[in-house]
This record gives structure tokens, sequence and C-alpha cells, in this order.
């Protein structure tokens, strides 16, 4: 237990260093990766900024979950929900946002609750990676899949409540979170995973942008959001650099056979998945410590690419634009890299499909998850 203790109080330490510190890009960095380094500079310069730039922009696209839900029987959701206690027969639940959102904004905060008071009043918490809204926010674009796992786990570590497992739900990227979680460390573990339209099979298309990024575009022209992702997903992401400093480019899956030595070397996924050249065996292992998968499908997603990759399925490389391989085809499944398909042969994966795009799941969708998944596990 010392060396546990020792372990995390590291990690603690490490990401907290990396938490504090600014980035500033060099001028080769600026040449490689200008509208990365740009909002770098001006989360650096103003953070409050920076939010309502990048909050405004999931809103337009739906990914800030329950924004819209006003509940007005709960007045002070977060307080409330860290005073829950847990039932006997009951496992605690854990949440993880996605792009753009934030633990802090109500959205979060109401489903929390919703999922408790569904469960009979159950412990329920969302584990942001930032201390603010802002800084939470912020960190989902800046903070890399790895050292946001290791904030995750250091939270969990940390809350007497979760020593002796937990349900999770992710949205959106925050799947990854989890999923990293799992892989790395999964004790306390997880006994059951909804993953909500994740993008744990990784993503290989820009969604909904239409980028204004030129090879010519001037250094004093400002980029917007979709410039920012575009770059993170195009040539530039299988980096150090946007490998270090930007969480979508760990999980950019380029789709051409030609890129999949690059993916391999510096994509973060790559590890994950046990696909860059050696296997990682503690990633099985711990994969199996997990009782349940519940994988969420949106049948209309634009936001993720190929949208079967939230039921595993992938790209397939003969025809990766034109052709989608289902989870039983695919590489990670028939080598049964992490555990995907030991997962299968004991009945642990299930798949969810509801009828819309990305995160516009209806309430009673998800009160259905929570109740046949979750309840008296």
């Amino acid at each position: 237990m010392s060396r546990l203790v020792t372990v995390i109080a590291a990690v603690i330490a490490t990401v907290n260093s990396a938490l504090g510190s600014s980035v500033t890009c060099t001028e080769k960095e600026r040449q490689n990766h200008p509208a990365l380094c740009f909002m770098l500079q001006r989360a650096e310069d103003d953070l409050d900024d920076f939010v309502r730039v990048a909050q405004a922009h999931a809103s337009q696209h739906g990914l800030l979950v329950g924004e819209n839900w006003v509940d007005n029987t709960i007045p002070d959701v977060l307080a409330e929900t860290q005073r829950l206690r847990r039932l006997d027969g009951q496992l605690p639940v854990v949440f993880a946002h996605g792009m753009g959102d934030s633990c802090f904004n109500s959205g979060m905060q109401h489903i929390t609750a919703h999922a408790s008071n569904l469960l009979g009043g159950v412990y329920a918490t969302c584990i942001p990676t930032g201390k603010t809204q802002a800084e939470d926010t912020k960190n989902g674009y800046f903070l890399n899949m790895d050292a946001s796992v290791d904030v995750f786990a250091a939270a969990i570590a940390k809350d007497p409540k979760l020593q002796e497992g937990f349900h999770a739900i992710g949205f959106s990227q925050g799947n990854n979170v989890i999923r990293g979680y799992i892989a790395n460390y999964n004790n306390p573990p997880i006994h059951t995973f909804i993953s909500v339209n994740g993008v744990n099979a990784g993503d290989g298309a820009v969604p909904y942008c239409r980028p204004s990024m030129t090879e010519g575009k001037e250094e004093s022209v400002e980029f917007d959001m979709c410039d920012f992702l575009m770059e993170q997903a195009g040539k530039q992401a299988y980096t150090e650099f946007a490998q270090e400093h930007s969480f979508q480019a760990n999980y950019w899956r380029d789709p051409r056979p030609s890129a999949f030595k690059k993916y391999q070397k510096f994509c973060q996924l790559a590890k994950w998945n046990n696909e860059a050249g050696f296997v990682n065996q503690t990633l099985v292992s711990n994969w199996a410590k997990t009782q349940g998968f519940v994988w969420v499908m949106a049948s209309k997603d634009g936001m993720v690419w190929p949208k079967e990759g939230e039921h595993w399925g992938a790209p397939d490389p003969d025809d990766p634009f034109h052709h989608i391989l289902p989870m039983e085809e695919t590489e990670w499944y028939k080598k049964d890299l992490f555990g995907l398909r030991t997962a299968q042969e004991n009945n642990k994966n299930y798949f969810e499909t509801f009828e819309g795009d990305h995160l516009q799941f209806s309430m009673e969708d998800f009160d259905r998850w929570i109740t046949t998944y979750l309840k008296n596990n």
C-alpha cells in the first residue's frame, strides 16, 4: 500500500507541475502548429476569453450535455451530490465530460444528480481535470490524454467513497479518460462503463468544420476553433509537440494506410490499443477487471467518424473511406489486442443505439441505460 501511495503522490506532483506551467511555442513550433500555438497563447493571455469561445463552439454543436435541461427541484446540485451516501448493494457513479464541457457546468451537475436520484440517492460525482470551470474546459483541449487520466486517477484515489469500486459514464471524449483509467489503473475498479458516443476507437475526420485555414494564411490572421481542430486532426497531429499539448491529437486515427506508421510511433491511442508494435499486457489485465461495457452509438453522429467506432468498428485499411469494418472484423478484435474479444466472449459487451446526432440522446434513453445496466449491480 505504501508503494501505491508513493506512486500516486508522484503522479499528483507531476500533473500539478504540468498544469501550473505555461507553454511558449518556439518559432519552429509556431510554423508547424500555428493554430495550436495561437490557441495556447490565447488561453495563456486571457483564459476567460478562450473558454467563452470554446464553450460557444461546443454549444453550437450540441456538445454541452444537459445544457437546456433545468430541474428546479435541485437548487445546489454539486453540493447535494457530494453529500449523498453510498447505498448498500449499489455502487457509486462517476462521470467524465466531453470536449468544451465542464463538470462545473449546470448541465453536467444536473445529469449527475439525476443519475443519483434514479439509483435511490447513491453517491455520484463528476470528476474534472481542472480546479475551476475555466481550467477544466481548457484542459479538455490542452491537457493530453495520459495526463488527463493521471488527474482522474488521482481524484479517484483521494475519494474515500470510491475505494470499493464504482460505475463510470462518459460523454464523447470523456470516455477516453475513463477508458484510459481502465487500461492504465482500474484500481479501484470500474464495474460497469457506459460510453455515450465515445471516441475510444479514435476519430478519422474533422467534425462539423469547414475551416478557413490555407497553407498561405498569414500569422497576423486570427484562427478560429475549426482551424485549431483541423490542424490537430491533420498531418501535424503525429508530432511530439501535438501529442504533448492537444487532447484531440491523441485520438486522431488517420484512416489512410500511409499514415499508420506515424500513428504507431506518435499517437497515444495506438499505445492504449496495443497497436504501437508491442503488447503491454497490463492493459489487457486491467480491461478484464471491468464487468460490463455499454457502447452507445448515435445513428446520425456527425461529430465522430466513423460513427461505428462508437461500437468499435473501424475503417477498412483496404478501402478506408468507403467501407467500415464491424467490430468482429477489426484487427484489435481478431487479435484481442487489449481485451475486447475476451470481453465479448464473456458476454461483457452491450450495444445501444439512439436516433439522432452526437450527444443528442433523450432523457428517456439516459434513464433506460442507467436503470438497465447500473441498478443494483
